[in-house]
């Protein structure tokens, strides 16, 4: 199973086909030109609101009329002028527009409308009137690069989706672009807007009207999207079909709410994760832990049954091609980095949308990001809808080589070495399903694991300050988009679950090794392999002179015939779940097999097959500790019974008394054996903690030399790393 065998998947839920319709145009509201000046649709909200400008309840309005409150008298007026669109628009005559007379106390529009009644609306650079659409899925605001939104503006938007308007949410800028990658005509923009279907669009801009950026549009992107636009400048006659009464509102708010308070915090979620432990097999065997195995199967037979014992498995991804990526849009060309750390975004919106919605979406984002603010492709490497259902985004994210990702435009100055992964909702102050959570920790755990991530380890990536992290602060190899940009990205809910996410992400790390060539301070190779309750072995198990690892799950071996993180080479069942397996070459034609201990009966098997042993021979005593070396030199490996500081060595697979006896070492050492000089003959090496002595014969004696390597807990590995005929260690660290 590979990670892009298929460039087709299907959505993995069940659900509505994806039927986008036709291919629509993008309707753009425009509102400013390329001055920076307002269009007529831009201060339409803002006339209608000072024109019938609310005094305090119960005093006399700006208009001389007394006996209804501001509040009532502004939300009536707004209210009959909202019936505006430009497309086949529903549910208008109900439009819910909050007025601005019960803002919070200590708010930017805190009203003062006793002394003047236009005084809050200096907080507002732009507010356009209700206006209907045709329908819509993707919603973004973009201007012209070289400026900025006014200092503290704030973007908020409400929706008309199955004839109710949503409340004002609010969208934030996305500075999502590497320094110095800015493309001639590329826009800044706020985060892509996701709806449910929506089919009327109300925004406001706060702060001062006359810093607004040039070319000031608001996209209203659809299910299925095609390079033309259809600009509005100003708001088209309601058609005539539309009802015209004024309803009251039912409700009556702020447009903003409280801004002077922060977005509400969410309460950690707690999920529940728990951290598998790595498993902690005793040493034997000379080589590795007392346990390997024998039987066998072809990897392509048994890929997908259980690969995870020896990799984390892709997860179901639905490609590009899966969700319709539309090859025509697509300017940029992939480039690669070395994969350090995973961000994690969210977007913005309702969160209203269906399962059949997704992929339509997906699209839309894509459009907003290649085509509207011309980027040239999506900025997310990966995206998750609420069902946990996981999208390629960027191009080339699922192709990457183990160990890289593509560099992508999602958290600007950090794009390189990162791998952004966006839920597709807004999770400010809800939170998201679980779904999302175990999507995401899968593919950041597959993504890791082929890069052999350590997640104890800091990413190197440090913040450059933001209102959450202070500058110069290291960040862990999964942190949200917050930690590094001008944002509330992922939003709390979001951010709130990262050190769980971690965790989980944790818990499907395959085990990391370090091999060196000689006996240096530094691994000369590094990657991962075997899920945390696997066993290891070490073998040249195709006889090609470098010895590679096999994990062992229960009676299920994974056999790789490379150092390195991927697809198990050979997948095999053999011998009983509770048998101390051994590792030789028994008949010496180069590779080696295995051995089914029981006991003091050794069943060997001289192929990697299912079938019968081989040979079956009794040897020693069922408690002695037992080594596999080839002691004389002859190219076959035979057994050694090790009793206290004793050892017992034959140079045959044969029932029979030892070819010669040595004393070596203490009774508390661990040993290992190894041809550590290349002569052709393993010898035994000593271990205490970190601690290494080391003989180049099997005799009594001092050692030849010694070494200290890694730490007292690691498990050490003994094997042949580079074909050069000496063994040499290696580090498993779970």
């Amino acid at each position: 199973m590979t990670a892009a065998s298929a460039d087709d998947l299907p959505l993995p839920l069940d659900a509505a086909q994806d039927d986008p319709g036709p291919a629509a145009p993008v309707t753009v509201i425009s509102l400013t030109d390329l001055t920076g000046r307002r269009t007529a649709v831009a201060e339409e909200g803002l006339e209608q609101l000072g024109t019938d400008a609310p005094a305090a309840a119960g005093a006399t309005g700006a208009t001389g009329a007394t006996g209804a409150t501001g509040a009532t008298r502004a939300a009536a007026a707004l209210h009959a002028a909202g019936l505006h669109g430009g497309g086949a628009g529903r549910g208008l005559a109900t439009v819910r527009l909050g007025g601005l007379a019960d803002a919070a106390p200590g708010s930017a529009l805190t009203t003062t409308t006793a002394q003047n009644p236009n005084a809050d609306l200096d907080k507002i650079a732009v507010l356009t009137p209700p206006i209907a659409t045709e329908e819509f899925l993707v919603a973004g605001l973009t201007w012209d690069a070289q400026d900025r939104l006014p200092t503290g503006a704030r973007v908020f938007l409400r929706v008309l989706e199955d004839g109710e308007w949503s409340e004002w949410l609010e969208t934030e800028a996305e500075d999502a672009l590497d320094s110095g990658e800015t493309r001639a005509g590329a826009k800044a923009g706020t985060d892509p807007f996701v709806t449910g279907g929506a089919d009327a669009v109300q925004l406001q801009v706060t702060g001062d009207a006359g810093a607004l950026p040039a070319s000031l549009e608001l996209s209203l992107i659809p299910a299925n999207p095609e390079p033309a636009e259809e600009v509005i400048t100003e708001t088209p006659q309601p058609p005539a079909e539309l009802p015209t009464e004024t309803t009251e509102p039912a409700a009556f708010r702020s447009l903003l709410g409280d801004l002077s308070q922060p977005a509400a915090t969410v309460a950690p979620v707690s999920l529940g994760t728990t951290v598998t432990g790595a498993s902690s097999a005793a040493q034997t065997a000379g080589v590795l832990p007392a346990a390997q195995m024998a039987g066998v199967m072809p990897a392509a037979q048994t890929a997908g049954v259980m690969p995870a014992a020896a990799t984390v498995p892709r997860p179901t991804i639905t490609s590009r091609a899966g969700w319709g990526a539309d090859p025509n849009i697509m300017s940029w060309r992939p480039g690669y980095a070395t994969l350090k750390a995973a961000v994690v975004h969210h977007t913005a919106g309702t969160n209203d949308y269906t399962p059949a919605q997704s992929a339509s979406i997906v699209r839309g984002i894509y459009f907003f990001h290649a085509e509207t603010r011309d980027w040239g492709d999506i900025g997310y490497n990966f995206l998750v809808d609420k069902w946990g259902r996981v999208f390629e985004g960027r191009t080339g994210s699922l192709a990457a080589p183990a160990g890289k990702m593509t560099i992508g435009a999602h958290a600007g100055g950090y794009n390189t070495g990162t791998l952004g992964i966006s839920a597709m909702g807004d999770y400010t102050k809800v939170s998201p399903p679980r779904e999302i959570f175990n999507s995401m920790a899968n593919v950041i755990a597959w993504q890791f694991a082929r890069a052999g991530i350590d997640l104890d380890t800091p990413s190197g990536i440090t913040s450059p300050g933001t209102a959450y992290t202070p500058k110069g602060r290291g960040l862990a190899r999964i942190f949200g988009h917050r930690d590094v940009g001008a944002t509330t990205c992922p939003g709390n809910a979001i951010q709130s679950w990262l050190p769980s996410l971690t965790r989980a992400v944790d818990s499907q790390a395959l085990q990391l090794f370090y091999l060196n060539n000689d006996f240096g301070p530094t691994a000369d190779t590094q990657f991962r392999y075997g899920d945390k309750s696997a066993q290891i072995y070490v073998g040249d198990w195709d006889g090609d002179g470098v010895d590679t690892l096999a994990a062992r799950v229960g009676r299920t071996f994974y056999i790789s015939n490379s150092n390195s993180y991927n697809e198990p080479d050979t997948v095999i069942a053999y011998g009983r779940p509770d048998d101390d397996i051994l590792v030789g070459d028994w008949d010496g034609n180069g590779t080696d097999t295995f051995a089914v201990r029981r006991g003091a009966i050794y069943h060997v098997r001289n192929s990697i097959t299912s079938g019968p042993a081989d040979q079956v021979v009794a040897y020693g005593r069922a408690e002695d500790e037992v080594l596999v070396a080839d002691w004389d030199g002859d190219k076959r490996d035979t057994f050694g019974v090790r009793r206290g500081s004793i050892y017992f060595v034959k140079n045959s697979v044969a029932t029979g008394v030892a070819d010669y006896t040595v004393a070596y070492g203490r009774p508390a050492d661990t040993v290992l054996t190894g041809d550590w000089d290349g002569d052709g003959r393993d010898t035994l090496a000593v271990r205490r903690g970190a601690r290494y002595f080391i003989k180049n014969t099997v005799a009594t004696g001092p050692a030849d030399f010694e070494v200290v390597y890694g730490r007292a807990e690691d498990l050490i590995l003994v094997g042949d790393w580079n074909g050069d005929g000496t063994d040499s260690l290696g580090v498993r660290r779970p």
